[in-house]
């Protein structure tokens, strides 16, 4: 049996719904846990299909298929990545920010539209900071406490510098997972991409199901998801490879990996 990676995050529940709430049966084994606990899951073989950070992708091309026609992504605000600041963004030269441990994808992101700023970034809650990067519902949550002076919208930020939608994560399987079993793992990205495709009858459902304790109101929620996008077309793909651009030329990636995706069955 075939292990799936899950985030318990709104952010990916409308590519999953159809599959949670029985619509569509799909016999695997669900793995649950952050973002940056499934792409090392992934990496190690502990898993064999999962949504990842699209730059644990960009890392190790090498390992994965991409599946077709999936992804996390925004064209414009994303809603739930955000830096919280106590200075404006043109006040930060010199200054330190606190990132999440839960992101690969945004933590590389804000490096770039930072890049000339002289930022110090950090991943220790102890030292003094004067911003946070956090991502999906921890990011929601914080950003209608009304604590911070200033929030901005990493997405809009790369939309105003790039003109192009960004890529957030995608979902991928092993390279020898598919070659052990290739009917089996088209099989399963199938019944995922047939959820996502359901899904989208069921924004509203979802919102009011989920809402709670993450948006203040279900019409709030409703409005995140349907902002949302979840497949990989040329220009996401076009997104995501600027963004490889970009960190070949910090220095965080020593090239740009092709966007390989799932071979189609064959017959």
């Amino acid at each position: 049996m075939l292990r799936l990676g899950y985030i318990d995050v709104l952010n990916v529940l409308p590519v999953y719904y159809c599959l949670q709430n029985k619509e569509l049966n799909l016999a695997v084994e669900w793995v649950v846990g952050k973002v940056t606990e499934l792409n090392l899951m992934l990496r190690k073989g502990d898993i064999d299909i999962s949504v990842i950070s699209s730059f644990e992708y960009c890392q190790h091309p090498e390992l994965y298929y991409i599946l077709p026609d999936l992804s996390v992504s925004a064209d414009g605000a994303v809603g739930s990545i955000f830096l919280f600041l106590s200075l404006p963004l043109e006040d930060l030269k010199g200054e330190r920010i606190f990132l999440t441990e839960y992101s690969l994808t945004s933590v590389h992101l804000i490096q770039y539209l930072l890049k000339d700023l002289d930022v110090v970034f950090t991943q220790d809650p102890n030292d003094e900071v004067v911003g946070t990067l956090l991502i999906a519902d921890d990011a929601i949550r914080r950003s209608f406490n009304q604590q911070d002076a200033y929030i901005y919208d990493l997405s809009t930020l790369w939309k105003e510098l790039t003109g192009l939608p960004f890529v957030f994560a995608l979902w991928v399987v092993r390279k020898d997972a598919f070659e052990q079993d290739p009917d089996r793992v088209q099989t399963v990205y199938s019944a995922i991409l047939e959820s996502k495709n359901r899904s989208k009858f069921y924004y509203d459902q979802m919102a009011k199901e989920k809402y709670k304790g993450v948006f203040p109101t279900e019409k709030d929620c409703a409005l995140y998801l349907k902002n949302l996008h979840y497949d990989f077309s040329p220009p996401f793909q076009e997104g995501l490879n600027l963004f490889q651009e970009k960190m070949v030329e910090l220095g965080k990636l020593k090239q740009i990996a092709p966007l390989i995706f799932l071979p189609e069955k064959k017959g």
